[in-house]
Protein backbone atom coordinates (compact mmCIF):
# COMPACT_ATOMS: atom_id res chain seq x y z
CA UNK A 1 0.00 0.00 0.00
CA UNK A 2 1.59 2.93 -1.24
CA UNK A 3 1.39 6.19 1.74
CA UNK A 4 1.99 9.63 0.75
CA UNK A 5 2.91 12.40 2.96
CA UNK A 6 -0.04 13.34 4.44
CA UNK A 7 -1.10 9.85 5.70
CA UNK A 8 2.84 10.18 7.64
CA UNK A 9 0.93 13.34 8.97
CA UNK A 10 -2.45 12.43 9.45
CA UNK A 11 -0.88 9.64 11.54
CA UNK A 12 1.48 11.79 13.31
CA UNK A 13 -1.19 13.81 14.39
CA UNK A 14 -3.33 10.63 16.01
CA UNK A 15 -0.24 9.69 17.90
CA UNK A 16 0.18 13.26 19.29
CA UNK A 17 -3.33 13.62 20.45
CA UNK A 18 -2.89 9.83 22.03
CA UNK A 19 -0.17 10.64 23.83
CA UNK A 20 -1.95 13.84 25.15
CA UNK A 21 -5.34 12.36 25.37
CA UNK A 22 -7.77 14.98 24.73
CA UNK A 23 -10.09 13.03 26.98
CA UNK A 24 -8.33 14.38 29.99
CA UNK A 25 -10.32 15.82 32.46
CA UNK A 26 -7.79 19.09 32.47
CA UNK A 27 -8.24 19.30 28.64
CA UNK A 28 -11.92 18.87 29.06
CA UNK A 29 -12.20 21.42 31.65
CA UNK A 30 -11.47 23.86 29.10
CA UNK A 31 -14.86 23.35 26.97
CA UNK A 32 -16.42 25.12 26.57
CA UNK A 33 -14.62 28.29 26.25
CA UNK A 34 -16.60 31.52 27.71
CA UNK A 35 -15.68 35.05 28.41
CA UNK A 36 -16.92 36.57 32.02
CA UNK A 37 -18.10 40.71 31.48
CA UNK A 38 -19.19 42.97 34.22
CA UNK A 39 -20.87 46.49 34.34
CA UNK A 40 -22.48 48.34 37.01
CA UNK A 41 -25.98 46.07 36.50
CA UNK A 42 -24.91 43.10 35.50
CA UNK A 43 -22.90 40.34 35.05
CA UNK A 44 -22.78 38.16 31.25
CA UNK A 45 -21.58 35.46 30.61
CA UNK A 46 -21.03 34.28 26.98
CA UNK A 47 -20.32 30.63 26.51
CA UNK A 48 -19.30 28.72 23.23
CA UNK A 49 -21.82 25.87 22.31
CA UNK A 50 -22.03 25.02 18.87
CA UNK A 51 -24.23 22.67 17.85
CA UNK A 52 -26.41 21.94 21.07
CA UNK A 53 -29.78 23.07 21.89
CA UNK A 54 -31.06 24.39 24.09
CA UNK A 55 -32.49 21.99 26.13
CA UNK A 56 -29.49 20.43 26.01
CA UNK A 57 -27.96 22.53 28.59
CA UNK A 58 -28.62 23.38 32.00
CA UNK A 59 -27.86 26.25 34.29
CA UNK A 60 -27.76 26.69 37.79
CA UNK A 61 -27.04 29.23 40.24
CA UNK A 62 -25.81 28.40 44.17
CA UNK A 63 -24.34 29.64 46.71
CA UNK A 64 -22.56 32.21 44.23
CA UNK A 65 -21.71 29.64 41.69
CA UNK A 66 -23.14 29.67 38.48
CA UNK A 67 -22.60 25.99 36.86
CA UNK A 68 -23.45 24.96 33.24
CA UNK A 69 -23.65 21.92 32.34
CA UNK A 70 -24.46 20.10 29.07
CA UNK A 71 -23.37 17.28 27.01
CA UNK A 72 -22.00 17.16 23.38
CA UNK A 73 -23.14 13.40 21.85
CA UNK A 74 -20.80 12.20 19.52
CA UNK A 75 -21.38 12.55 16.17
CA UNK A 76 -23.29 9.36 14.27
CA UNK A 77 -20.76 6.65 13.20
CA UNK A 78 -19.65 6.04 9.80
CA UNK A 79 -18.24 3.38 7.99
CA UNK A 80 -15.43 5.73 6.97
CA UNK A 81 -11.88 5.82 9.42
CA UNK A 82 -11.58 8.48 11.53
CA UNK A 83 -8.12 10.30 10.53
CA UNK A 84 -8.69 13.21 12.78
CA UNK A 85 -11.34 14.08 15.74
CA UNK A 86 -10.43 17.29 18.01
CA UNK A 87 -14.34 18.20 18.42
CA UNK A 88 -14.89 17.29 22.06
CA UNK A 89 -17.91 15.53 22.69
CA UNK A 90 -19.30 13.89 26.16
CA UNK A 91 -20.51 15.66 29.20
CA UNK A 92 -18.90 19.39 30.48
CA UNK A 93 -19.29 21.46 32.87
CA UNK A 94 -18.04 24.69 33.54
CA UNK A 95 -18.75 26.49 37.46
CA UNK A 96 -18.53 30.49 37.77
CA UNK A 97 -17.92 31.64 41.22
CA UNK A 98 -19.53 35.27 41.47
CA UNK A 99 -18.61 37.96 44.39
CA UNK A 100 -21.41 39.71 44.50
CA UNK A 101 -24.89 39.20 45.06
CA UNK A 102 -27.08 38.33 41.72
CA UNK A 103 -30.69 39.33 41.46
CA UNK A 104 -32.09 35.62 40.95
CA UNK A 105 -35.71 36.51 40.35
CA UNK A 106 -34.11 38.21 36.81
CA UNK A 107 -31.63 36.53 35.99
CA UNK A 108 -31.70 35.76 31.73
CA UNK A 109 -30.61 33.36 29.16
CA UNK A 110 -30.60 33.07 25.78
CA UNK A 111 -28.70 30.79 23.19
CA UNK A 112 -28.45 31.96 19.47
CA UNK A 113 -25.59 30.99 16.86
CA UNK A 114 -23.73 28.78 19.14
CA UNK A 115 -23.65 31.23 21.82
CA UNK A 116 -24.97 30.88 25.36
CA UNK A 117 -25.38 34.18 27.09
CA UNK A 118 -26.63 34.35 30.69
CA UNK A 119 -26.79 37.69 32.27
CA UNK A 120 -27.06 38.05 35.75
CA UNK A 121 -28.76 41.27 37.37
CA UNK A 122 -26.90 42.50 40.59
CA UNK A 123 -28.65 43.15 43.40
CA UNK A 124 -29.53 47.03 44.10
CA UNK A 125 -27.77 46.07 47.49
CA UNK A 126 -24.49 45.01 45.24
CA UNK A 127 -24.63 47.77 42.86
CA UNK A 128 -22.23 50.83 43.62
CA UNK A 129 -24.42 54.27 44.59
CA UNK A 130 -23.59 58.07 44.81
CA UNK A 131 -23.60 59.37 48.29
CA UNK A 132 -24.56 62.86 48.04
CA UNK A 133 -22.28 65.56 50.18
CA UNK A 134 -24.22 67.83 52.58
Amino acid sequence: MNTSVLDDLFEINRQLNRIFDLSDPVYRGRWPEANLYEDKDAYLVAVKVPGLEKNEIEISLKDKTLTIRGERKKSAANKEKVLLEERFSGSFERSFLLSDRIDEEHIRAESQNGLLLVRLPKSPEAKPRTIEIK
